[in-house]
């Protein structure tokens, strides 16, 4: 649903392009200070894709007929039915809708992402192997945007690839041409029965998942011997085809998504078990006897890291996140003193890191707590772990939200020093913004934060209680006065001192003779 904005004046009118995404606007030609034809050139030169809409009298048709070189999508001559008004503005929707959907933003977007379809593809497999943990709904939704040819439960098979010293010479971009032609390579070699997903890990492995075709798994037994054998002739085509060695490491299978992480953390382990750091380059086959029963601390390790959370300032990640580690270890290994030494170090590693990034030491931040870390005292149970986590947190939430409220109520002060020192003048949320260094967005919203009313509010009254003070020590007229709170229109001014006082100047500087 559609919100609608009213101001009482182009200032007023900007101050609300700022904090709001608006479509329409529609403006008188004759408005106090800024006229209608030069607001629309402003919001044109800002916010592109607004239409303006020009209301403007008889007498100022050919004046306002120009405002069609100055990208106003209409203009309506005075009086108008409230009928024909709706009617143009559901015109000025459709062309909006119209715009969008063949040359606008989403159109743009879509464009993009299908281009970058490949990489994006190869950024989710990244994910998944670095144990993201995506709601199923929502990998599917994924999957099908990405067209990645895989289904929930699907059976799979996966392999690592390593180059290593062959490829010094390599700079990033070759490096990533190669990767590309190696990828290729493993579509055409083994395209007979299955498609491919790659990827490129964090230790700069190259990560295939084979997803069988659904007419070749009606064979099973005789396609995991053709596996066998492609994965052979992939290896062979890569030095005939691309002059390079590679080491190829077939896992056994298992099904999309639950056994990925596993299958790909043992073909790591037997890695380091089989090549080690060798370079004779050999192409080995797992079996399923070789299976490892991988027991890391999943929730601890998975991306986003904790530190980069904790460098972010996301609390409610990062609570949600230590809450998950300690669940996880209360439920899986509450009996295994070195998961819950990982655990205490790993979390001590981050604080630590989050302290002296601040330019704080540990010991200052947590105070008591400090003390039990000597002894290695949150090792001993998940429940000490726990209390001294929650503990730590808690403090250092709380030294973050100390440090952004002096921040904000600096800034909040600064803005007021700014409006009391320019009240004569026509003040904007842009102007005050500028003079911060701030969006003008967020200078609205952490004022509104702060002091609880709008600034724009707060500029009015200030501006209409200097008024009132001038109307009763002064003999100045009340074009005077407007002008001396920075209201070059007069009428502007008493039709704003009526609403708000609920009489005019002049009524209320008589009431006080």
């Amino acid at each position: 649903m559609g919100e609608v904005h009213k101001a009482y004046s182009a200032s007023e009118a900007l101050n609300i392009l700022n904090m709001h995404a608006i479509d329409i606007v529609i403006t008188d030609v004759r408005m106090p200070g800024t006229d209608g034809l030069e607001l629309s050139r402003l919001i044109f030169r800002q916010w592109k894709h607004t239409k303006c809409m020009l209301l403007t009298a008889h007498a100022e048709f050919d004046y306002a007929r120009t405002a069609i070189q100055n990208n106003i999508c209409d203009y309506i001559l005075k009086p108008i039915r409230d009928e024909e008004l709706i009617e143009r503005v559901v015109r000025i929707v459709e062309v909006i809708r119209t715009e969008r959907e063949s040359h606008g933003v989403v159109k743009r977007a879509m464009d993009a992402m299908r281009e970058h379809v490949p990489r994006l593809r190869g950024e989710l497999l990244h994910d998944l192997l670095q144990g993201k943990r995506i709601p199923s709904g929502k990998l599917e939704e994924k999957l099908r945007m990405l067209e990645v040819p895989i289904r929930m439960d699907d059976g799979i098979a996966m392999m690592l690839i390593r180059y290593k010293e062959q490829f010094s010479d390599y700079d990033p971009f070759e490096m990533s041409l190669m990767e590309y032609a190696i990828f290729n390579v493993a579509e055409e070699t083994f395209e007979e029965g299955y498609r491919v997903w790659c990827c490129k890990d964090v230790y700069d492995y190259l990560a295939v998942v084979l997803i069988p075709k659904a007419d070749a798994e009606e064979n099973a037994g005789d396609l995991e011997e053709r596996l066998n054998r492609w994965t052979n002739q992939f290896q062979l085509n890569v030095r005939h085809y691309l002059k390079r060695d590679v080491s190829v490491l077939l896992g056994h299978g298992g099904s999309f998504p639950a056994d990925l992480l596993k299958m790909y953390h043992n073909l790591l382990l037997l890695f380091r078990k089989r090549f080690g750091n060798g370079q004779d380059l050999p192409l080995y086959v797992a079996d399923g006897g070789e299976l490892a029963d991988i027991s890391t601390l999943q929730s601890l390790n998975e991306p986003p890291a904790l530190l980069h959370l904790m460098e972010a300032g996301d609390w409610t990640a990062i609570e949600m996140r230590l809450e998950a580690i300690l669940g996880e270890l209360e439920e899986r290994w509450a009996e295994s003193p070195e998961h819950l030494m990982e655990a205490f170090f790993a979390l001590y590693a981050a604080f630590s890191n989050l302290a002296h990034t601040s330019g704080r030491k540990m010991i200052d931040l947590i105070g008591s707590d400090y003390l039990p870390v000597k002894e290695l005292l949150p090792c001993k149970t998940v429940a000490h772990l726990g209390e001294w986590t929650r503990s730590v947190f808690g403090k250092f939430r709380q030294q973050a939200r100390n440090e952004n409220s002096t921040a904000r109520l600096a800034a909040v002060k600064e803005a007021q020093k700014y409006i009391l020192s320019n009240l004569s003048h026509d003040i904007s949320v842009q102007s005050i913004a500028d003079h911060l260094r701030m969006h003008p967005s967020y200078v609205s919203r952490l004022y509104k934060l702060e002091t609880g009313e709008n600034i724009s509010d707060y500029i009015t009254k200030l501006k209409l209680e200097k008024s009132v003070m001038l109307l009763k020590t002064s003999a100045k007229k009340i074009y005077e006065i407007s002008e001396e709170i920075g209201y070059h229109n007069p009428h502007y001014f008493i039709k704003l001192f009526k609403k708000y006082y609920g009489t005019t100047p002049q009524d209320y500087r008589n009431s006080q003779i």
